[in-house]
């Protein structure tokens, strides 16, 4: 079971995504939007982050530069709507092309968290 800390600000997809990821056993922490990034003390709860890129207030490019900051090992995985070919540069662990499903993102999570 992974503390996971999902950013997203679709609310609809958020909500499908908080259920799958609790139902599969993970504690999910979910945030509309990067404005919780500036605490980076909260942000080492996690065991792994997943993020959107684009999203109002503070977008995931700029919530990926603020963990790197103070947790560089820490997994992150990004959710776009963006080709991933474009964002293969990015220091994360994973890009993922929406629409996505539930299972897809699972494994993913599964595979890059460092959990015990």
């Amino acid at each position: 079971m992974a503390e996971v800390f999902l950013m997203e600000d679709s609310a609809p997809l958020r909500r499908v995504l908080v259920e799958e990821l609790r139902e599969a056993g993970h504690n999910v922490t979910a945030f509309p939007d990067g404005s919780e990034a500036g605490d980076t003390l909260f942000l080492g709860a996690a065991d792994v982050l997943v993020t959107d890129l684009m999203m109002p207030k503070v977008s995931g490019l700029e919530v990926i530069d603020t963990v790197r900051e103070s947790y560089p090992d820490l997994p992150i995985i990004v959710i776009t709507g963006k080709p991933v070919e474009a964002l293969k540069a990015l220091p994360v662990s994973m890009v993922m092309q929406k629409p996505l499903t539930s299972r897809d993102l699972l494994d993913q999570i599964d595979a890059v968290a460092k959990v015990a």
